[in-house]
């Protein structure tokens, strides 16, 4: 029989979580949904085999005395005949499927928070650092349907950038506790609520100074499309119009996000 400390990477005092972490790490490289090698899924059989006996106490320690790997039914049971070799492989293959495609969903899930959290941000950024370059008029040029259009959009726009930001917060930023002596707690998530914030906020006016210093020295080539306006027509298009941004380019993510599930 293989060597099932072996077969995981790991040494014969391994803790059992240092053999979830082994076992996770290779269920990830060779899962037949993810290796499409032939031999991939009885490499993945023995990995899951051994698994399932270093897990287990007692097996464990059956196999440590004996060499041999017992059945999930007790120690003195022996692996038994072909048909339950199969049967049993069967049962942790389909387990272990269930265990990775857990794993994936919460890959794609958070590969899509993320994504949606970078659409945000940076679209804010730019929209800001690009009207606070252009300085555009909002109304002038404007009729009453297209004035009362962006205004429905600026206020759409406004209550979405809100509700997406409070979304990525929760989802990636924490408030921290109280100390205490006695206990000690770390949080999964990745960052400080107050560092977040920090982020958003400084690259938005860095944006928006970035934008006005280079608009002031391209004043000429900008005044040639969007007319000479004052300072208080910029910052209130600066205002204005990066909700809108945000808005439009997050539903566009979500309908590719659509498109990509059919």
């Amino acid at each position: 029989m293989a060597n099932l400390y072996a077969t995981l990477g790991v040494n014969r005092t391994a803790t059992p979580n240092e053999i979830k972490s082994a076992y996770r790490r290779l269920a990830r490289r060779y899962h037949p949904d993810v290796n499409k090698d032939p031999s991939a899924s009885v490499k993945f059989a023995q990995i899951n085999e051994a698994y399932q006996t270093l897990i287990d106490p007692e097996r464990r320690k059956v196999y440590d005395r004996t060499g041999r790997a017992t059945s999930a039914g007790g120690g003195a049971k022996q692996q038994g005949s072909p048909q339950a070799r199969a049967a049993r492989r069967a049962y942790y293959q389909a387990r272990a499927d269930r265990i990775v495609n857990e794993w994936l969903q919460r890959e794609r899930e958070e590969t899509r928070a993320r994504g949606k959290a970078v659409y945000t941000t940076v679209t804010l950024f730019i929209s800001t650092f690009m009207v606070a370059i252009m300085k555009p008029s909002i109304f002038e040029t404007t009729n009453t349907f297209w004035r009362a259009t962006l205004i429905v959009l600026f206020a759409v726009g406004v209550y979405h950038l809100f509700t997406s930001l409070r979304e990525h917060f929760d989802h990636y930023t924490y408030r921290p506790e109280r100390i205490s002596i006695t206990r000690t707690h770390r949080s999964k998530k990745p960052f400080k609520r107050s560092v977040a914030w920090a982020f958003v906020i400084g690259g938005y006016l860095l944006s928006l100074v970035t934008g006005m210093l280079i608009g002031m020295l391209t004043e000429d080539f900008s005044s040639q499309f969007f007319g000479n306006n004052t300072l208080t027509d910029a910052l209130f298009a600066v205002l204005f119009y990066p909700p809108i941004a945000v808005l439009i380019v997050d539903t566009m993510y979500l309908i590719n996000q659509r498109f990509e599930d059919l």
